[in-house]
């Protein structure tokens, strides 16, 4: 029995120095009372539309007391976000903070909230603060505020904004429409067609911002994903004209017919009139007296007027105060941008009197007001490689152009070049200054307006020279005459068996054998003769031929069947003969 009594207290010793041991050093695996951050609740209610322009804006300002553990170990702060009644069982969280204040920043909350809640529409949210010791001690959580939001779909917002695509009259980026911008919501109208493609750029290049159809968070219902790798939109409606606006404060882009009244607006009419107070000659605000503008195509109109200072100015589609009415958008001013009644004012403009081109572009949502180029009446060339061998460099035989009729940028000429050589341009039969040539090396035969003399083709003959003073080309190409009339068997042009025969031998440009009785006429052609076969034809008259130019009409000049026409343009000598 004694042996068994000194073991019992044994054991007794060895269980109360294990007690001992375990009161001084406790198990921090479990939980470790402290207490818990308690958050401020906010002075006012949170109800925001975040916005992408106010990223760095703060929302609110979070201040709470601080956490205390049992034992003294440091505490880091996050703050969580999660739905309103999802109690935090998935809560979203900010980096940790080491103090217990902080400001929660828009474009920091959008980041965070973005891969969970759509963009633009409203959530309601709470925000708690986690309080944290070490991974061995249980977080401490504070009380909840709530907060409620509207996301943004995080993309740049543009200063400038442009639409393009086969849905509107621009596929070219370089070329793209420009629309309206104010306050983040970017507007235009346009033409826009049915099943067509388009897109956005911030600027009228390719590498620009791509504003493709992952851009918006909401569109309208006639807009959906063309499916391709660019990203286009396509636009699903009927072809008409629309507003299209893009709001970057909401992520939407809409698109939406506009009326006035009962009238839809459209982009096909028939007439368009210049009505306000421009100059001193035509009715100033008279609706009813209004000037009307030609119809170049469908939706585009132009007109020629001069202008003063202080013009005001807009376009309407009868003649009156109905409900056809386009002006400068959103406001007076010159901006270029077309708008509709109920969203234009007047389109204001210094004219200084001189004249201007006026063009209303329906289909691109644009107007135009560009001064008339001042062309020379006359141009004429000199030269070591043109005219009579008997030429060289001066104006004792001076070779005229002839102009085209209605295009006073175009002259034209057909001249004997004489396989070596070279040649120059100038407004007048002399060297008085302003004279051109090319500039750089020639580029398919077109030379581009400059100072240095330009070379003739290295074989002789006859060629066609156009000079184009609005774009600045010189083209020399093979000459073509055309003839017309119903000698011809109408009034058409441009039929190969109508066209002449140059024959260089005999420096002569002619027909054998015209086949009807009949008028003739004849006219020339080129590929940069941008013009109708009347404005660029001629006649031969009493053994001369006669340029019709800038004058009127010419003389009914009849043939008969079988005869031979002969033109020389070297000098200037014309028959009709009977073999």
């Amino acid at each position: 029995m004694k042996n068994i009594k000194y073991l019992f207290i044994s054991l007794l010793a060895v269980l109360f120095v294990a007690c001992d041991d375990d009161f001084d050093t406790p198990n921090v695996t479990e939980p470790v009372q402290g207490t818990a951050p308690v958050l401020n609740e906010l002075t006012e209610e949170v109800d925001l539309v975040l916005m992408k322009k106010n990223e760095d804006e703060t929302i609110v300002e979070l201040t709470w007391s601080e956490s205390t553990f049992a034992d003294p170990i440091g505490v880091r702060y996050y703050v969580q976000i999660d739905t309103v009644g999802n109690e935090f069982a998935d809560p979203l969280e900010f980096d940790r903070i080491a103090e217990t204040t902080t400001a929660i920043k828009v474009g920091a909350l959008n980041e965070l909230i973005s891969g969970r809640y759509p963009p633009a529409k409203k959530v309601e949210l709470e925000a708690r603060i986690r309080a944290f010791a070490n991974e061995d001690l249980n977080s401490l959580y504070s009380n909840a505020v709530s907060m409620k939001v509207t996301p943004y779909l995080d993309v740049p917002i543009p200063s400038e904004f442009y639409i393009y695509g086969t849905a509107t009259s621009e596929s070219d980026v370089t070329k793209a429409l420009k629309a309206y911008g104010a306050n983040d919501v970017f507007t235009k109208y346009l033409k826009l067609t049915k099943d067509g493609l388009f897109k956005f750029a911030e600027k009228q290049a390719s590498d620009g911002y791509d504003y493709n159809f992952g851009k918006f968070a909401t569109k309208s219902d006639n807009i959906e994903a063309a499916g391709d790798n660019a990203g286009n939109f396509k636009f699903t409606g009927e072809t008409g004209w629309y507003k299209v606006e893009a709001d970057f404060v909401s992520s939407a882009l809409t698109i939406t017919s506009h009326v006035v009244e009962s009238t839809t607006y459209g982009f096909d009419y028939d007439n368009l009139y210049l009505v306000g107070g421009y100059n001193s000659t035509d009715p100033e605000w008279d609706p009813a007296n209004a000037v009307a503008m030609t119809k170049v195509s469908e939706g585009v109109f132009t007109i020629e007027k001069s202008i003063k200072d202080g013009a005001l100015f807009k376009f309407i589609g009868q003649q009156s105060w109905g409900d056809l009415d386009w002006g400068n958008l959103y406001g007076k001013g010159n901006s270029g941008i077309l708008g509709p009644k109920t969203a234009n004012d007047n389109i204001t403009f210094d004219g200084g009197d001189a004249v201007y081109n006026i063009t209303v572009d329906l289909n691109a949502g644009t107007y135009t007001i560009e001064a008339k180029p001042v062309f020379p009446t006359e141009l004429y060339m000199t030269g070591s490689g043109v005219g009579p061998d008997d030429e060289n460099w001066d104006w004792i035989n001076k070779l005229q152009f002839v102009p085209v009729h209605s295009h006073p940028e175009l002259f034209w000429k057909i001249v004997w070049m004489k396989g070596s050589g070279e040649f120059k341009c100038a407004p007048q039969p002399e060297w008085a200054g302003n004279d051109f040539g090319r500039e750089g090396d020639a580029t398919n035969g077109v030379y581009a307006k400059g100072g240095t003399n330009i070379p003739v083709p290295a074989t002789a003959g006859y060629y066609m020279v156009v000079v184009d003073l609005a774009n600045n080309t010189i083209e020399i190409a093979e000459p073509k005459v055309y003839g017309m009339g119903n000698v011809f068997g109408g009034w058409e042009g441009g039929d190969p068996a109508d066209l002449f025969t140059v024959d260089n031998t005999n420096k002569v440009i002619k027909f054998d054998g015209v086949p009807n009785d009949g008028e003739l006429r004849m006219y020339v052609d080129a590929p940069t003769l941008n013009c109708d076969w009347w404005q660029a034809e001629f006649i031969v008259l009493n053994d001369k031929i006669e340029f019709r130019g800038t004058g009127g009409d010419q003389e009914r000049v009849n043939v008969t069947a079988g005869d031979n026409i002969s033109l020389n343009f070297l000098t200037g000598a014309g028959s009709i003969t009977t073999p």
